[in-house]
């Protein structure tokens, strides 16, 4: 009996044979080697994709730049070129700058509208007036006496004299809680109706707005203002402080001129010029203007 013949069954080869050799023999390639391959491809797609978007957002800014930077400063240099090409004659010509004036003490001079400048009842400051201030031995002053206190307290130390000032510019808003409180002290302490303590404050504390410490040009200094005149410290305050620009705000025998009870604790700056006028005829702040106005 004739044998069967039996089928050989192959599997599916997935191998490939390419011809790449010049004799044009077939090179099998593994699957390895096509996996491999395809890898390679898609990485070389992928730094493609990501070089080509590098190269569109660094165009973009590219062009962003030019528009934001570049065009404003080529119209600019375009502007200065047209402006440079007329006369000279028609461009305006640079004012010099005004050369400050110094006095021996080597202290700015200010005008009189500056240093006699003054806050009383009279006269009034606005609730938002402020001048500029700057801070000296600790308390806030108008900025254009900082160099002359600063200089009033050298000199004094080199006499073995400390000058420690206590107050210096009082706002408007704190002027009016200290003339408040000295009526209700008045009222608690003496008995008198508020029309009649705040009457009587006025001599203490002037009325908000209505007090010279709010110029920002007078100091109090610390002391006994009932026995501050018996001291070392006030006499030579008396003797060379109007050579700073400074005089003794509130001098005793100067009340009705003031308005104020004497204190020889606050100084005031007035300017050097008119600090010699003022104790050369004994005049108060409030005299020596009027005197001023009447030449």
């Amino acid at each position: 009996m004739p044998k069967k013949r039996v089928k050989r069954e192959f599997l599916e080869r997935t191998d490939h044979r390419l011809d790449l050799s010049v004799a044009g023999r077939n090179l099998f390639v593994s699957r390895d080697k096509q996996a491999q391959s395809r890898s390679v491809r898609r990485i070389k797609l992928w730094m493609r994709a990501v070089l080509t978007l590098v190269i569109i957002l660094g165009s973009i800014t590219a062009i962003l730049f030019a528009v934001s930077y570049l065009g404003p400063w080529l119209q600019s240099e375009m502007s200065v070129g047209i402006d440079s090409s007329e006369p000279v004659s028609s461009l305006p010509s640079a004012q010099p700058s005004p050369v400050p004036e110094y006095d021996s003490m080597g202290l700015p001079v200010y005008s009189e509208e500056i240093c006699l400048f003054l806050v009383n009842k009279d006269n009034p400051a606005k609730k938002n007036f402020t001048p500029e201030l700057a801070e000296v031995s600790g308390i806030q002053v108008d900025a254009r006496i900082a160099s002359a206190l600063r200089l009033l307290s050298t000199a004094a130390k080199e006499e073995g004299l400390a000058l420690v000032f206590t107050e210096g510019y009082v706002s408007y808003e704190r002027q009016e809680q200290r003339f408040q409180a000295a009526a209700d002290k008045l009222i608690q302490e003496d008995g008198l109706t508020t029309v009649m303590a705040k009457a009587e404050a006025e001599a203490i504390e002037p009325q908000p707005g209505e007090s010279d410490f709010q110029s920002g040009m007078c100091v109090r200094l610390a002391g006994d203002p009932k026995t501050f005149e018996d001291s070392r410290t006030y006499s030579w305050l008396k003797a060379n402080m109007g050579k700073y620009g400074f005089i003794f705000r509130y001098p005793k025998y100067k009340e009705d001129a003031t308005g104020v009870e004497a204190d020889p604790t606050v100084i005031r700056y007035v300017g050097s010029a008119s600090a010699a006028a003022m104790q050369q005829r004994s005049l108060c702040l409030e005299e020596y203007i009027t005197y001023l106005n009447s030449q």
